[in-house]
């Protein structure tokens, strides 16, 4: 009896097919990788088999988990299902892991929930969970003191928790650095063969696909297809003649206090950021980056030192001053389900930063909408329908229509392409290049991925740590493709 089994699946959303008479099964211990661009039903295909398609979706065919059919499951049946024999790894850390529970406390749920154990045991099993997905943390940390690659990892040590027959693996490394990506898949391997685990990975990484999947199937409009077409990545841009400074960040320090002490965020970090321009900062999960981000969209302040957005200091502004700095700078965040209301439309949800102009008419409201939409490739009709009726990859598109609505001076995009499959990747690029070349903006790109720093940045800023290890133009700090990536890499294993 398979792990998993799909006959003749289809799914609508409306007028929408997502999903065209699917069928394919997962034996146990077979990793099964389902490919294809975004929007071709994978993340839907991966959430009927956990029975989790949101009400509206019209579903027809057959999906049995260990023979059992999981639409015919009653609520108790569904919960034993879910996180017990089945294991869910989502696309987007964030929507997985409950703010206000430490880590310790949401990996022992799974624990509590599948599996008899005594409260020392679970506590043991915690650690050890925690060592398995290679973290050496605290299991009373919270997850906002994470990093994006760290809340991904603890995320996948709640979905082995309960030793499921299944593990469901949407984009699993999509979040991490590379060195992370190697370490968390080879885990995850490991446990297929040792607990022979069928796993249903989906994934725009051909390369990752290739290395570690018994069989790959292709997902194309909802319907399986015979093979994929490879897309070539777009050529980095010239480097432009950088303007006016945008950012500049002068000695900044930024540590946080916790149960553990003072962790540091950053370190004496100076960087600057010219109109036009694109910086790249780079370096493993914890170096920094997020913080970085969070102080140049004036979401935090720094302990020392000064952050300044078109030369005004985000501390001392007030009043019409600050709400025409926020104006200036818009950001596209590594999850984007975690930064949208599911219960508001995607019209509305792009839309949202209009409310830092002066009274915009319902007309012009709707016009500026519809092109932010056609500039990410969505159509006008998208406006009105709700953000789980999207892809993982189409929901990134709609953060960066957000982001785009104001025509800010910065735009900081924080692994904002890390969702996209190889051919939406190369249209991103493109887009981002068109607008900053037509519009002058900038882009404080945080990212994994050397390949996109090569097509997008003109200069890098390599953090560890907190600290500035390395800094210049791409072509002196990234050594061409295949050698290590300039190092840093190489380095970070070796400590």
């Amino acid at each position: 009896m398979n792990p998993l089994e799909i006959e003749r699946l289809s799914v609508r959303y409306g007028k929408t097919v997502a999903l065209d008479d699917v069928t394919l099964s997962v034996a146990a211990g077979e990793i099964v990788a389902l490919a294809g661009p975004s929007g071709s039903g994978k993340s839907t295909l991966a959430a009927a088999a956990m029975n989790l398609l949101p009400p509206e979706a019209v579903e027809q065919g057959l999906v049995r988990v260990e023979g059992a059919d999981v639409t015919t499951l009653g609520e108790a049946d569904l919960r034993a299902l879910r996180g017990g024999r089945v294991g869910m790894i989502f696309q987007e850390p964030a929507t997985a892991l409950n703010p206000a529970l430490t880590i310790g406390r949401q990996i022992g749920e799974a624990l509590e929930q599948h599996m008899t154990l005594t409260r020392a045991e679970i506590a043991a099993e915690v650690i050890d969970l925690l060592k398995r997905v290679g973290l050496d943390l605290s299991p009373k940390r919270y997850p906002h003191t994470l990093s994006g690659g760290q809340r991904q990892r603890i995320a996948i040590a709640m979905a082995i928790a309960a030793k499921p027959v299944l593990l469901l693996a949407d984009e699993p490394t999509a979040s991490l650095d590379p060195v992370a990506q190697a370490e968390v898949v080879a885990l995850l391997v490991s446990l297929v063969r040792e607990r022979r685990m069928g796993m249903l990975l989906v994934t725009h990484d051909s390369a990752l696909a290739a290395r570690i999947a018994d069989r790959i199937i292709v997902l194309d409009q909802g319907r399986i297809i015979e093979g994929a077409v490879a897309v070539s990545a777009a050529v980095r841009h010239n480097v432009t003649e950088a303007g006016d400074e945008v950012l500049s960040l002068q000695d900044v320090t930024r540590t946080y206090s916790g149960r553990a002490g003072h962790v540091a965020g950053l370190n004496h970090v100076s960087l600057t950021l010219g109109r036009g321009e694109t910086l790249a900062i780079i370096g493993p999960s914890g170096a920094g980056k997020s913080t970085l981000a969070r102080l140049a969209l004036g979401l935090d302040q720094p302990d020392a030192g000064k952050v300044t957005l078109g030369g005004k200091d985000w501390r001392t502004a007030r009043g019409t001053a600050l709400r025409a700095m926020r104006r200036r700078v818009q950001a596209v965040f590594q999850d984007p389900a975690a930064s949208f209301d599911p219960r508001q439309t995607v019209g509305r949800i792009v839309a949202e930063p209009l409310h830092l102009l002066d009274a915009v008419s319902p007309a012009a409201r709707a016009a500026i909408v519809a092109e932010a939409l056609a500039q990410v490739g969505l159509p006008a009709d998208a406006a009105g329908r709700l953000p789980q009726a999207f892809s993982g990859g189409q929901r990134q598109r709609i953060a960066i229509a957000r982001a785009l609505i104001l025509r800010p001076d910065l735009i900081v995009l924080d692994e904002a392409l890390s969702a996209l499959d190889d051919a939406l990747r190369a249209e991103m690029v493109s887009l981002l290049l068109d607008l900053q070349t037509r519009l002058g903006i900038a882009y404080l790109f945080i990212a994994h991925d050397m390949d996109l720093v090569r097509q997008l940045a003109d200069r890098v800023v390599v953090l560890r740590e907190g600290r500035v290890i390395q800094k210049g133009t791409v072509e002196a700090v990234l050594a061409p493709p295949g050698m290590n990536d300039g190092g840093w890499i190489a380095s970070h294993r070796s400590r």
